[in-house]
């Protein structure tokens, strides 16, 4: 009886331990915005053709001549990570020239919420997953 019990335990935890995505990645770039105190706005002008950065499945940064700005999608956007396109991914915009919070999509996933962040924050934010403490702790051998 105990094997019974064992396999869907290691298939669960197989499935959990699969996610690339941790939930620290995503709270430490929320716990950004309110520490920073990024002002959130409701429109992004873009006069070329828009591009990103990945900061993890639920933020993505993204360079305009005015500055650069955080988004964050309403649900985790794995579609980011992806090299292909798929028919699901079609973006949604009223205006190509501009990029709106709650209504426009990327990659096919609706933003949330813009922020408006400096060069230098955008740096850390990137940066934010090789946070110390993150890192696999190998012992050495003697």
């Amino acid at each position: 009886m105990n094997k019974i019990l064992l396999l869907p335990m290691l298939l669960l935890t197989a499935a959990c331990s699969s996610t690339t995505q941790r939930p620290q990645e995503i709270e430490a770039v929320r716990d950004y915005v309110v520490a920073n105190q990024l002002e959130e706005v409701s429109e992004i002008r873009l006069r070329e053709q828009m591009s990103y950065t990945y900061v993890n499945d639920r933020f993505v940064t993204i360079p305009t001549r005015q500055g650069d700005f955080l988004v964050e999608f309403v649900r985790d956007c794995w579609e980011l990570r992806r090299n292909d396109f798929t028919p699901e991914m079609v973006d949604v915009r009223d205006n190509r020239n501009a990029l709106r919070a709650r209504f426009d999509t990327i990659r096919g996933c609706r933003i949330g919420k813009m922020y408006e962040i400096s060069g230098a924050q955008r740096e850390e934010l990137t940066a934010l997953g090789d946070a110390p403490g993150d890192e696999v702790f190998l012992p050495t051998e003697k």
